[in-house]
């Protein structure tokens, strides 16, 4: 999958964690397990932008936002070399080119909040309870055996927003009792697609990047909440937030999309889905 270019540098940040990342003196490899699959033989877009961001910070050690460009979809279980050029880290399988990050000036718009019992009734309301183009997508897929199970329905009243409450689990945990930056990247990811009318036709993350200001605790619920700017256009915008059930933010998203030819009606895929 080609994307747009990624907005310029200025200047990427520290991480706190940096998970299924192993490092030698000549390389940094990083290995995405199965379970953390979008489509079923490819990576999550936004699990895998929240290992390379973190680790980009690291390699151009500074601590700044950085901006992640998907070229391709990342394999599973499978060693992805990271390796550094100027002010941009790039992730290879092979020789083939799957990402790229560099810094960025600016995150995303502010997300209103949305409290937590209007996000619950949302969930009842989520599209992919009835119909999924990828049902075992690790964050947002139902039919995921061991993912997050996000839900994210529509919001009523203007603007168009999902929305939805996650409680994050012991899974999710980073070892000090907070969620692993690359889970809440995850989480600030599927969202905003479903902001995108994404039944429509496949979308693939093309471009994301994330400030995080906090990390949800274990056992913590959370409120998600994404704006989107659906269109006829091939590359399409969102905006994601985190809040606590206080409405404090901990994290805010902004990505771009890019949707793929039709694959058929509407009905052909509640059908192919039942």
């Amino acid at each position: 999958m080609h994307s747009p270019e990624p907005t310029e540098p200025t200047e990427p940040t520290e991480p706190t964690r940096s998970a299924d990342v192993t490092d030698s003196p000549a390389d940094r490899v990083i290995r995405v397990g199965r379970r953390y699959n979008g489509p079923p033989d490819s990576a999550n877009g936004g699990y895998v932008c929240g290992l390379v961001a973190a680790r980009a910070r690291r390699m151009l050690g500074t601590d700044g936002e950085v901006v992640v460009q998907l070229h391709a979809p990342p394999p599973l279980e499978t060693g992805l070399l990271l390796t550094r050029a100027g002010r941009r880290v790039h992730l290879w399988h092979g020789e083939e080119l799957l990402a790229t990050a560099a810094p960025q000036v600016s995150v995303a718009d502010r997300v209103d909040f949305v409290a937590p019992a209007v996000a619950e009734r949302a969930m009842g309301r989520y599209e992919g309870h009835r119909s999924h183009l990828f049902p075992t997508c690790f964050v947002c897929g139902p039919g995921h055996r061991d993912g997050l199970r996000l839900a994210p329905g529509p919001v009523p009243g203007p603007g168009n927003r999902v929305a939805c409450v996650w409680t994050p689990d012991a899974s999710c945990g980073d070892g000090s009792g907070a969620v692993a930056e690359e889970l809440v990247w995850a989480v600030l990811d599927c969202p905003g697609g479903w902001t995108l009318d994404p039944l429509r036709s496949p979308l693939l993350l093309g471009r994301m990047t994330a400030r995080l200001s906090a990390l949800p605790r274990v056992g913590e619920p959370v409120v998600v909440v994404a704006r989107g700017v659906p269109g006829d256009g091939r590359v399409l915008t969102c905006t994601t937030a985190l809040f606590r059930r206080d409405g404090t933010e901990l994290g805010r998203a902004a990505a771009a999309w890019v949707r793929s030819a039709p694959t058929g009606t509407l009905q052909d895929r509640k059908v192919g889905n039942s």
